[in-house]
């Protein structure tokens, strides 16, 4: 009967703390918009300005409304770097409307990282990483998407990386340090 009792109780306590935990972690990422805009109108010099790494830059000629887009790393330190690509736009407005569909494309799980599917092939190599357990634990199994995730924060389309449900808290992290 005790047994009973304290199998219970345990249990009880196990699914409130697990409903805790949940809603901790919904209320996060509902925080985290995909698509915010700024009064500010941000250029490529405001990343540099924050330590943004550039590995290099990419020709916008076919990438409708863009005025820039660079491949490159940031981080508050070395070992917090991660991969971007940023996209800079005139406005918000055309950011989203012109530029929104080129990212989704090359974003999460099941992104086009084929250069005969690609909207915009700029760049796709980058957006490319090798991955995955090789055969005994050996070499590398596949190509994968690099970024999981963009963002849209005023005028700037920024592509993430890491697996969608990190890479906006990646994004975001950049955007904290931008708007500071």
């Amino acid at each position: 009967m005790i047994m009973n009792k304290l199998f219970f109780s345990l249990a009880i306590l196990s699914i409130l703390l697990f409903s805790c935990s949940n809603e901790d972690t919904s209320s996060k990422e509902s925080q985290l918009q995909v698509v915010t805009s700024s009064e500010k109108v941000f250029s490529i010099d405001d990343f540099y300005n924050l330590g943004f790494k550039k590995n290099r830059s990419y020709d916008v000629s076919e990438l409708e409304g863009a005025s820039d887009a660079v491949f490159g790393f940031w981080g508050l330190t070395k070992s917090d770097s991660k991969t971007y690509e940023i996209r800079i736009y005139d406005s918000h407005q055309n950011a989203v409307s012109l530029g929104e569909s080129f990212a989704k494309e090359v974003t999460g799980n099941n992104a086009i990282i084929k250069s005969s599917q690609s909207s915009w092939k700029e760049g796709l190599k980058d957006r490319r990483k090798i991955g995955g357990p090789g055969d005994s634990g050996g070499g590398r199994s596949g190509t994968f998407p690099r970024y999981g995730n963009y963002a849209i924060y005023g005028n700037v389309i920024m592509l993430c990386e890491g697996p969608e449900e990190i890479a906006l808290e990646n994004c975001w992290d950049l955007i904290n340090n931008l708007s500071n």
